[in-house]
């Protein structure tokens, strides 16, 4: 039996195929402006792109460009409603293959002998899918299994088509300001490096473990792996027994299906916010009721992540927007975009209006969805283009929100969303947050002792000399001379001052240090 799995793809090659369902599809002057073919003035201009086309494009390209076209719908940031909906068509199921097809997957994986470690196995495909294909099986020891395998000559492929996308991006780049400015080549490499990640199932089974070990803390359920039969083409793990929630249909008075909903949701809630570490795509297919009301959750193939630093930033932005202080919102949202130069004042007003609509409105009236669609908008005005790791965190909460009102209508995600705000700042302005963070202060300044000669003798050159060189870029430039009416407040420096003296006195003396940040805080805070 032959196991030539990955059979190689020429990147020549699949350019003209893909040159060629360009053209099919109406494309003449985009693929000549790319290379593909003559008689062009290099000029792309994206007014030409129709969303019908455009999807076509996407789904004869193959699983590429379908589950490209699943993570675009998730960016009301970059278009507007009629491509979004257009996106939205892409599914990506595809026909499975004949089990002839993947039986060398698993012999090259397992050996000829691989029948021996299974009771029984279901030829019959559970699910297809563009990257796997999944099946039933009994293990010696009667555990009931589902065993996922890649489909062969996919990772070839699929890598061929993100090379080539990729560059097509930069061309795109070079000849239309207007595409450039929405960062395509960056966007594709984050996809690429992530539909890496996807086709390799061993790390699918790790994430599952990691996020699985967060998840048993609150009760929720997820798959065990049977590790001496993973690889990178195989994963084998627990088959979960229960009612999948694509099974439990839409509204309903029942008080257990409304009770697993808001469960679920929480769950997904806590994953985002203090594990930063979630399930990617929690649509009702990957979620399970076990019981009469446990949560089991299935299929990490496509997980989020985000860093500590980027949950402070949206920690920020939700106390920014719960305060109204509408001037810290357009800062993130700025620095999200790469701090380009648009006209802020008129940002911070529109701002304003759009929080300003929601103020004094009930809780339960708001949808995560519908604040979205807004500030979307707003972005999409200013040409401002949120960073490729949030599209998986919107993916996330929009389907989880809509998948929860339609069991539990008087479910608010907003409202839900406070306590774990709140046990994510507790845990940040903890007495072991603030020491590890002083700890961090006291570090660098001891760090900065070996630049002392470099200081002292700048400091004697300006003395000698009586001048002060100066180098300001021109973002700092624009922000005083906006802000140039502002008083300035010796707050800012005593506050500076005390922190550094706590961080100082840390080890010394743990009461004293707390009690001189304290008076740092004090200081802030007055007005």
């Amino acid at each position: 039996m032959s196991v030539l799995l990955e059979n190689p793809i020429g990147t020549m090659a699949r350019a003209a195929e893909i040159g060629q369902i360009l053209v099919k599809h109406g494309a003449k002057n985009l693929a000549a402006a790319l290379g593909f073919t003559p008689s062009s003035n290099g000029i792309i201009d994206p007014r030409e792109f129709r969303p019908v086309a455009v999807v076509a494009f996407l789904r004869d390209i193959g699983p590429v460009g379908i589950k490209l076209g699943q993570l675009l719908a998730t960016r009301s940031d970059l278009f507007a409603k009629h491509w979004i909906a257009a996106f939205s068509t892409l599914h990506d199921q595809v026909s499975p293959l004949p089990f002839a097809n993947i039986e060398p997957v698993l012999v090259a994986t397992w050996g000829e002998d691989w029948r021996s470690d299974f009771a029984r196995f279901d030829e019959q495909p559970l699910a297809s899918a563009s990257i796997a294909q999944t099946y039933t099986a009994k293990l010696r020891d009667g555990s009931e299994v589902i065993v996922k395998v890649r489909r062969p000559g996919t990772a070839t492929r699929l890598q061929a088509d993100v090379r080539i996308l990729v560059r097509l991006a930069r061309i795109a780049e070079t000849r239309s300001p207007e595409i450039a400015r929405y960062r395509p080549a960056e966007f594709l490499k984050t996809f690429g490096r992530n539909l890496a990640w996807e086709m390799d199932l061993a790390a699918e089974s790790r994430a599952c473990e990691r996020i699985g070990a967060f998840l048993e803390t609150i009760g929720v359920k997820t798959p065990t792996i049977h590790w001496e039969l993973t690889g990178l083409r195989v994963n084998v793990q627990e088959r979960l027994y229960g009612r999948p929630a694509s099974s439990l249909g839409a509204v309903s008075d029942d008080p257990q299906v409304a009770a697993f909903a808001k469960s679920y949701a929480n769950a997904v809630l806590r994953m985002i916010i203090l594990n930063g570490e979630f399930h990617g795509d929690p649509h009702p297919g990957n979620v399970f009721l076990i019981g009469e009301r446990d949560v089991g959750f299935i299929d990490f193939g496509s997980i989020g992540t985000l860093t500590k630093g980027r949950r402070d930033q949206i920690v920020r932005l939700v106390l920014a927007i719960a305060a109204e202080e509408t001037g810290d919102v357009a800062d993130v949202l700025l620095s999200w975009a790469g701090e380009p130069n648009v006209n802020r004042d008129a940002l911070t007003v529109d701002l304003d209006q759009l929080i300003g609509e929601f103020k004094g409105t009930v809780l339960s009236g708001i949808e995560f969805s519908q604040i979205f669609s807004r500030v979307f908008d707003l972005l999409r005005d200013y040409n401002l283009v949120l960073p490729p790791d949030l599209a998986i965190l919107l993916r996330t909460l929009l389907t989880a929100e809509g998948f929860v009102r339609s069991m539990a209508p008087d479910y608010n995600i907003a409202e839900e969303t406070r306590p774990i705000m709140m046990e994510l700042l507790t845990e940040r302005f903890s007495l072991v947050g603030a020491r590890s963070g002083l700890k961090k202060i006291r570090s660098q300044l001891l760090g900065m002792t070996g630049f002392l000669p470099d200081i002292l003798a700048s400091a004697s050159s300006i003395a000698k000399s009586g001048y002060l060189p100066v180098q300001l870029d021109p973002v700092t430039v624009e922000r005083l001379v906006s802000g140039h009416n502002d008083s300035p407040s010796p707050k800012g420096p005593v506050a500076a001052a005390l922190i550094v003296a706590a961080a100082l006195l840390v080890d010394q003396s743990w009461w004293i240090a707390g009690v001189t940040l304290a008076s740092a805080a004090m200081v802030l805070l007055r007005k």
